[in-house]
């Protein structure tokens, strides 16, 4: 009897100690379970800040800027996001950054007019605890978080390639760089002298000039161009002009001495302007960087800084500052009369201009205005 009893308090003892442990463990997940649900979750009202360089490049407020908001807005609904345009004023860009740092911001997205001066900038949001990602344009910080971009060298290489296929042996070149202090301009003109540089040292190529350009300023290429026209008489067959906006400043100085379509010259963008200057053979190739996928894949990585997460779309790395920076590279086409089509195929001359009979309003029926 007294065995039996003694056997019923132990089961009892028994089944109440699992109970509790069950209990403890339920309880357990449920706060592991939350944690995880805090980590992976941004508060409403979270404060991003985009900081855009200039206006005079049409792509920074027609397209990425908007594609960014509606891209982050889609992965953390409820995060707020500040949109500034700098244009081209390096310490009114700072200002900027610095004001959103005070106002609370988590993340800087930062497209940089300066890329070295900016670099203060970065070490002051990284002592309070914000991420920068350096949007299309390095920041030379070591604390700089995320670099996004399409290869630079890359656009280099696709402009110079073009013209050096295109040139008869001894051709007469000049080069019109980007603005000096954007580290963009330095690696297209890395990727220029990695093509052009065997061919000037072997004579099958001659360099009659090289400008850099302040702001990428259209006009200012223009008189650069000019000032190249006449310091050799008009003895200029190529120009690899570091972008579409450039090209069209120096398309302007080579029709004032009736050059335009005898002397091509080369950019990046497929602008508006980049892609009617195709068409009509004033220019002879635009480096097709597609925008639609570099405000995206820069919203995944600010979604994942503000869920405490890492961002799954890291490709690649850079040096900055002589630090390796995680790095989206995205890819880099040249688009050239033979295959313009291509831009209609694949929806950016929809997308971003509206349709074929805007570029080719005003143009005659030639290639795919035909």
């Amino acid at each position: 009897m007294n065995d039996s009893r003694s056997s019923l308090r132990l089961r009892l003892v028994l089944a109440l100690g699992a109970s509790i442990i069950l209990a403890l463990a339920l309880a357990l997940a449920s706060s592991v379970s939350g944690a995880n649900n805090h980590r992976s979750t941004a508060k409403a009202g979270t404060l991003v800040a985009v900081l855009w360089p200039e206006n005079v490049t049409p792509r920074w407020e027609q397209s990425d800027r908007p594609l960014f908001v509606k891209s982050l807005k889609k992965l953390v609904p409820g995060v707020k996001v500040d949109s500034l345009n700098a244009l081209n004023d390096p310490a009114k860009q700072q200002a900027q950054a610095e004001a959103e740092l005070a106002k609370g911001a988590k993340v800087l997205v930062v497209a940089a007019i300066d890329g070295k001066a900016f670099a203060t900038v970065v070490s002051k949001a990284a002592a309070q605890g914000v991420k920068v990602v350096a949007y299309d344009r390095l920041i030379n910080s070591p604390k700089l978080s995320y670099y996004v971009s399409f290869n630079s060298v890359t656009v280099g290489k696709v402009e110079a390639g073009w013209m050096a296929k295109h040139m008869a042996t001894g051709a007469r070149i000049a080069i019109i760089n980007g603005s000096p202090t954007d580290a963009n301009a330095h690696f297209v003109n890395q990727g220029i002298h990695q093509v052009y540089d065997p061919l000037f040292k072997s004579g099958k190529a001659v360099k009659v000039g090289e400008q850099w350009t302040p702001g990428w300023d259209p006009p200012t290429a223009q008189r650069e161009m000019e000032q190249i026209l006449t310091k050799t008489n008009n003895g200029v067959d190529g120009v690899v002009s570091a972008n579409d906006g450039m090209a069209g400043g120096i398309i302007a100085a080579l029709k004032a001495q009736n050059l335009q379509g005898k002397v091509p010259t080369t950019g990046q963008d497929a602008s508006l302007e980049g892609i009617q200057n195709v068409i009509l053979g004033y220019q002879g190739v635009t480096a097709f960087k597609d925008f639609r996928l570099q405000a995206p894949a820069t919203a995944r990585i600010v979604s994942a800084i503000l869920k405490g997460q890492k961002p799954s779309n890291i490709n690649g790395t850079i040096k900055a500052a002589g630090k390796s920076i995680p790095s989206v590279y995205l890819p880099v086409v040249a688009i050239d009369k033979s295959n313009v089509s291509k831009l209609v195929s694949n929806g950016w001359i929809k997308s971003q201009f509206g349709g074929l009979a805007k570029v080719c309003k005003g143009l005659p029926a030639v290639g795919i205005c035909g």
